[in-house]
């Protein structure tokens, strides 16, 4: 499978929505070199178009993301030191392409959201989950750690929560998800669809460059004293 065929893209032009679907279901949607590189092409090329006002990240089969690629994680255990930080700097530029992404995104998540596939989750500026979703950050059971999206994942749910996360490396379900701030809503498979539909509409609503600025902001905020943010 190619990074093209690894994922797959829906629009609805009356909600001017882009649906963006993680294709790899044989492999619990796992982010390979391939699939990033996918990722980050379609999020540049939508970024230039107007009808499209907000993207929407699902993922096909029973898991939404179950983390990085494991042929590639075995394989870069004998890759140089190169290829390693290659390897390192794609997957960093894409989380920051999504987090910083000037148009609203959202995670669709069920099943495991797990290392890599929570951190694209976290990087979305809502994330609507259903009841059989999970989230976790296990890298340290394999020792590994979540270098990237450490410093993401602080800036959303707290640094005591990201603590939590990071060090036990334990799986959390939706609801425990929504109460530390990872989660937005969570909602049963029924009502999915609905929920889905009236976050569009709603961010169809709003003033396309205010809602880029708002985004803009927040990215500057962080690490500014109060003061300096209100200047």
């Amino acid at each position: 499978m190619t990074g093209l065929d690894a994922i797959r893209l829906e629009t609805d032009e009356a909600l001017g929505t882009a649906t963006i679907i993680l294709n790899r279901p044989d492999k619990r949607n796992a982010l390979s070199g391939e699939m990033v590189t996918a990722l980050r092409g379609e999020l540049e090329s939508l970024r230039h178009k107007d009808e499209i006002r907000s993207v929407f990240i699902s993922g096909e089969g029973p898991a939404f993301c179950a983390g990085a690629d494991l042929d590639e994680i075995r394989a870069l255990q004998t890759a140089s030191v190169q290829e390693n930080q290659e390897n390192s700097h794609s997957l960093r530029e894409f989380f920051v392409q999504l987090y910083t992404y000037p148009k609203p995104t959202c995670a669709v998540v069920h099943g495991p959201a797990l290392a890599g596939g929570c951190g694209l989750a976290s990087c979305c500026d809502f994330v609507i989950a259903t009841r059989d979703a999970t989230f976790g950050y296990p890298e340290v059971k394999i020792g590994f750690i979540p270098a990237i999206v450490m410093v993401l994942l602080t800036h959303q749910v707290g640094e005591r929560a990201a603590r939590d996360l990071c060090l036990s490396g334990r799986t959390i379900d939706a609801d425990e998800a929504h109460r530390l701030g990872l989660v937005s809503q969570v909602v049963v498979q029924a009502d999915l669809e609905g929920t889905i539909q009236t976050l569009a509409k709603n961010l169809h609503k709003n003033a396309p460059q205010a809602m880029a600025t708002v985004k803009r902001m927040f990215w500057r905020l962080h690490g500014m004293s109060m003061e300096d943010g209100l200047v």
